[in-house]
């Protein structure tokens, strides 16, 4: 699929900017990475994909319909991973939650089981089905919601700094999953400020800077300009780029 993002204006009551003409272009398969600093408006811009913020001024098209227009289609075709996990667990039990945003679409309760336990396999939570989504760790949260986004079998998985809180090994251990799905076709664009945690496996890189996008192209064309852009890398040429992982 395709999502494109024309010219989004949004503007905080207190006047800030958050977007200020953004454009962007997503285009499956992919592994695309959205960065930049603080405050730049990337988390802002990854919800107006999904409907979750609307623009002021601009258009997000999903296969060139305004989103506004197919909203409930874009939602099953597109998984969002809030940065808190805790904010989109809303069963009692993994299981349960993994099953509540399919309800609708899957009436058959069996079947509804087995998109789950399917879901909660892919990212290593298997058999963790009756057990109560408050006492997961805070990693298997964060897995949990990305089950719960792949149930719908989305052709895209938008993920907000899935990074935070995790330890080297959690991270690692997302990451894997990750690439797993982009094995399998599935687009992902990872919303992070930690690039040497997994730019070495990004294809494409988008950099906002004061609500627009500042760079777009490959790491490796980047490379040099990440300082300037206010983006962390390791020291040397393009050829460290593939050091910038938490893979061994």
């Amino acid at each position: 699929m395709r999502l494109e993002a024309r010219g989004l204006v949004r503007i905080f009551p207190d006047g800030t900017k958050a977007l200020d003409g953004a454009d962007l272009e997503i285009a499956t398969p992919c592994f695309m990475v959205l960065s930049g600093p603080n405050g730049s408006g990337k988390t802002v811009l990854a919800r107006h994909f999904v409907g979750l913020e609307r623009p002021q001024a601009g258009s997000v098209l999903a296969d060139g319909v305004p989103v506004e227009r197919c909203l409930a289609e874009t939602r099953r075709r597109v998984g969002f991973v809030f940065q808190e996990p805790e904010h989109q667990i809303l069963g009692i039990t993994a299981g349960e939650d993994v099953e509540f945003g399919i309800r609708r679409r899957v009436p058959d309760q069996e079947e509804r089981r087995r998109r789950a336990s399917r879901a909660l396999e892919a990212v290593g939570l298997a058999g963790t089905e009756d057990r109560l989504a408050s006492a997961l760790s805070g990693g298997q949260k964060r897995r949990l919601a990305v089950a719960s986004a792949l149930a719908s079998d989305p052709e895209l998985v938008i993920l907000d700094e899935p990074f935070n809180g995790l330890d080297p090994e959690g991270a690692a251990g997302l990451l894997r999953i990750l690439l797993g799905l982009r094995e399998r076709g599935v687009g992902i664009l990872l919303v992070t400020h930690d690039l040497e945690k997994c730019l070495a496996h990004a294809d494409r890189l988008a950099v906002l800077g004061s609500g627009r996008v500042a760079a777009d192209g490959t790491p490796g064309e980047l490379w040099d300009r990440l300082p300037a852009l206010g983006l962390r890398r390791s020291p040397g040429g393009p050829d460290r780029l593939r050091e910038m992982t938490w893979l061994d």
